[in-house]
């Protein structure tokens, strides 16, 4: 079913899911989930406040102990203090934010929730177009604190971090398999979002034109999303086979960027680490790290890891044959990381 399933568009599967399964209706938090608060206290400096994916805008990912107000010898003494979950979820994989009072997170429904990280109850929350995989990032933004995120459907959010209305939404990519994944990075009033998609596994059907999608930074203003610049780390993609002998193959694709950005204010970059290419010819930009200016957008150098790694699910068809792989599938005894 996977194999029927991968190629499909988003809109493919969502209304073969309506034919095939059954309406239920949607359980909402019962009003006894809700704190009586309805808005929650995000301006405490707390020295354990956790915005997105690191503690600090510069995506150090470290908590002193100082920090966090807890010593690794009383990690054994913990007791649950409360315990929150996601209707109808099976899956949970965003990492929380912690912002003064409040916790939020997002679920594999796309519901995003604040929580009140004393107490367990709920604030507010608010329902996004696909599911939120990344760490929220809070921003003071004018008179405000903004709530910003991703969804895997491609669209980036702003919410008002008390209310949980919408401020803005943006699409960040045009191609269909766009998804965020990676928390995204702030500096001086700029978002910057990380953009990666699920392109390389909709090239398991032999018909599928491999590949199209490439990967990107996106730079928008978080007062009201309009876009600064915009970075692809691929030229675009062009024919490399003769559509009369089949399904054409296109490249370069590929170099997602799936993790959150580090910010060096500094010397003026945004470091970002990308994935492997989905179909030839392979880029020096893939699995690699890429220095991009914070002004701009221009790429300043990048360092590649992994040389060669082209990679989509077709090559686990036929390595050899595959025609969006051809002779870059990896060998048996190399197999993409991912694969």
């Amino acid at each position: 079913m996977m194999s029927i399933a991968y190629p499909l568009r988003r809109e493919d599967r969502k209304a073969i899911a309506n034919f095939l399964g059954t309406k239920a209706k949607e359980e909402p938090f019962p009003p006894g989930a809700y704190c009586p608060e309805k808005e929650p206290s995000l301006s405490a400096k707390s020295a354990g406040n956790w915005t997105g994916w690191s503690p600090t805008f510069s995506n150090t990912r470290f908590q002193s102990s100082e920090a966090a107000g807890l010593a690794t010898s009383q990690i054994p003494n913990l007791k649950l203090k409360w315990a929150f979950g996601f209707p109808g979820d099976t899956t949970a994989f965003g990492a929380p934010t912690i912002q003064g009072e409040a916790l939020f997170t997002g679920s594999a429904s796309g519901i995003v929730a604040a929580v009140s990280a004393k107490a367990g109850c709920l604030h507010w929350t608010f329902q996004a177009d696909g599911p939120v995989r990344a760490a929220p990032l809070v921003v003071e933004n004018d008179i405000r604190y903004a709530l910003l995120f991703g969804d895997q459907f491609g669209w980036f959010y702003a919410l008002d971090g008390k209310t949980g209305k919408l401020i803005w939404k943006r699409r960040i990519d045009d191609h269909e398999s766009t998804r965020l994944t990676g928390s995204a990075a702030f500096d001086n009033g700029i978002v910057f979002v990380p953009a990666a998609s699920w392109e390389e596994t909709r090239a398991v059907s032999p018909d599928y034109p491999c590949c199209t999608f490439r990967g990107s930074v996106t730079a928008l203003r978080a007062s009201d999303g309009s876009q600064v610049w915009k970075s692809y780390l691929l030229d675009a993609p062009r024919k490399t086979s003769d559509p009369k002998r089949g399904t054409p193959a296109l490249g370069p694709s590929g170099a997602p960027v799936w993790s959150a950005p580090t910010v060096d204010t500094k010397r003026g970059v945004l470091y970002v680490a990308t994935g492997d290419n989905y179909s030839p010819p392979a880029t020096a930009t893939s699995d690699a790290v890429v220095a991009l200016s914070l002004k701009t957008g221009q790429i300043i150098w990048s360092k590649e890891a992994t040389s060669g790694d082209v990679f989509n699910v077709g090559c686990s068809r036929d390595k050899v044959n595959s025609p969006s792989c051809g002779a870059h599938c990896p060998s048996k005894d190399r197999q993409d990381h991912g694969s």
